[in-house]
């Protein structure tokens, strides 16, 4: 099972190199947020860029909002991404970020579309398992390469056993999202995000190992605790 780490803006080209350095060796993907929180810091395809260019090892995922974006800029974005040897990039509707203005120019499922017709950078997108099966198929069919899974939970697994059987038809990659809850992040995050969507270390341990044969890994996702994030990824090596 694939690890993927997201790591988060930071303030620091020194920060941002310490923390590569200290995941690049541990992790099979390094996931690069847009806009996280619905907090607009650092744009994703920068920043994945840079990661590429310290650690040329490293295998990244970009992400890429289209809510604000026109599609020529997207173009030329993905070209962009290319250029810097970027492997993937997830196409993500967005949430409105203070300050931005509404484009939709161009759909995320267009988005995948463009992308296969332009370069060689893997287009994927995001999947919710609260869809009805018959809206996730749908979705499955529209030819990214991967899907990062949101709203897995025990109470999921059933949902997300049988759209590993529908994305293994169609050969695509499924990852999901374990959000952690930490002590470090625990007051902030739970004023943010609903507790049913955040993991105890123990809950996602055994959501990783409930997963192992319907995921092809997991997206490991620790906000405002990169400490707590690279002691579970750890764990998981240690497993």
């Amino acid at each position: 099972m694939e690890v993927i780490f997201e790591l988060e803006p930071v303030s620091s080209r020194a920060k941002l190199v310490d923390r590569l350095r200290a995941v690049v060796e541990l992790v099979d993907w390094i996931d690069v947020p847009d806009s996280p929180m619905g907090t607009s810091r650092f744009p994703s395809p920068i920043v994945s860029c840079i990661a590429k260019s310290l650690f040329e090892s490293s295998r990244v995922i970009a992400h890429l909002r289209v809510i604000d974006v026109s599609r020529l800029a997207m173009e030329a974005t993905l070209r962009g991404l290319e250029l810097c040897g970027v492997e993937r990039v997830a196409f993500v509707r967005g949430d409105i970020v203070k300050g931005s203005t509404v484009v939709r120019d161009v759909e995320p499922e267009e988005a995948v579309r463009i992308a296969r017709s332009m370069v060689k950078v893997e287009p994927g997108l995001t999947l919710s398992l609260r869809k009805s099966l018959e809206e996730i198929e749908e979705r499955l069919r529209v030819g990214a390469g991967f899907y990062l899974i949101l709203n897995l939970n025990k109470g999921s697994l059933g949902k997300m056993e049988a759209v590993s059987e529908v994305a293994r038809r169609l050969n695509v990659k499924l990852y999901p999202y374990v959000v952690l809850l930490t002590d470090a992040n625990r007051d902030r995050i739970l004023g943010i995000m609903e507790r049913w969507k955040l993991h105890e270390v123990g809950e996602a341990l055994e959501l990783v190992e409930a997963s192992n044969d319907i995921a092809d890994g997991i997206l490991v996702s620790s906000p405002m605790d990169f400490k707590g994030g690279l002691e579970f990824v750890r764990k998981l090596r240690r497993r």
